[in-house]
């Protein structure tokens, strides 16, 4: 795995770099398990087992960023899925200050980011417990982070794009995750000290294909209409046909250009 030794980020947070890894969430919850603090954030130049939701493989060239941050936040576990939004936010400014054309970044329910339309990254929420030496269990959430910054996968379920095919060529992994670790620092002290409502307007103002016809498919079931946003929770809000606004939790979204 080749780690390298850490380097201080900002306040509780550190680095841990390495060439190569099955996976940076997995990574995490190896540290967690072994004593590991709240702040640390893995970073892998390549990964050999990568993950995205429901299991799917994260296709992981180097060149790309893969990035998990281990947190240990005290709160109710349910408010712990709002992280996911933390991260959005994060990577979304993080791309939107390098991009030419910054309203094309958007974010896609429930964790991607798009790039005028199609996937540029994607968040992997995971949480578990650890038992502490006194015996108390202590909660812990993994942020997993992928964005293509040198190339893209072909033959996924949505379009995909890297950075280097939206026109940016002078910058690295490194650099982006140098900059998303600031944004990201910045946006889980807001939600820690005043919620999710300042972290949910920021989602919204990029949320993609707000107000417009969707679907979105749940497990073997297909619900259709129109996407309303997101509530409290961060569960999508579909208002169907006959008016009624159905929350969902989990799913996968899909848009009419994509049929």
């Amino acid at each position: 795995m080749a780690k390298k030794p850490e380097s201080n980020l900002l306040n509780d947070y550190h680095l841990l770099s390495y060439d190569v890894l099955d996976s940076t969430n997995e990574e995490a919850k190896r540290l967690a398990g072994g004593g590991a603090s709240h702040g640390a954030v893995i970073w892998a130049k390549r990964q050999t087992d990568g993950r995205g939701r429901m299991g799917r493989n994260w296709v992981s060239a180097e060149g790309n960023l893969f990035v998990s941050v281990l947190l240990s936040p005290e709160v109710a576990l349910e408010k712990c899925a709002q992280l996911s939004f933390v991260a959005a936010v994060a990577a979304a400014e993080t791309l939107q200050a390098v991009v030419e054309h910054p309203d094309a970044i958007a974010c896609k329910w429930p964790n991607d980011i798009l790039c005028a339309g199609s996937k540029l990254g994607g968040i992997l929420l995971e949480s578990f417990t650890t038992t502490t030496i006194s015996g108390a269990p202590r909660q812990w959430v993994v942020v997993g982070v992928g964005i293509n910054i040198d190339s893209a996968p072909e033959h996924v379920m949505f379009p995909a794009t890297c950075l280097r095919e939206a026109g940016v060529e002078l910058i690295s992994a490194k650099i982006v995750l140098s900059r998303f670790i600031h944004h990201f620092i910045h946006h889980y002290d807001q939600w820690a000290n005043e919620g999710f409502a300042p972290i949910e307007q920021a989602w919204m103002e990029r949320a993609y294909h707000l107000g417009k016809p969707i679907e979105v498919l749940v497990g073997d079931q297909q619900e259709e209409g129109h996407y309303e946003g997101i509530d409290a929770s961060g569960q999508l809000l579909l208002r169907q046909k006959n008016g009624k606004i159905t929350p969902i939790s989990a799913g996968d979204v899909f848009f009419k250009e994509m049929a």
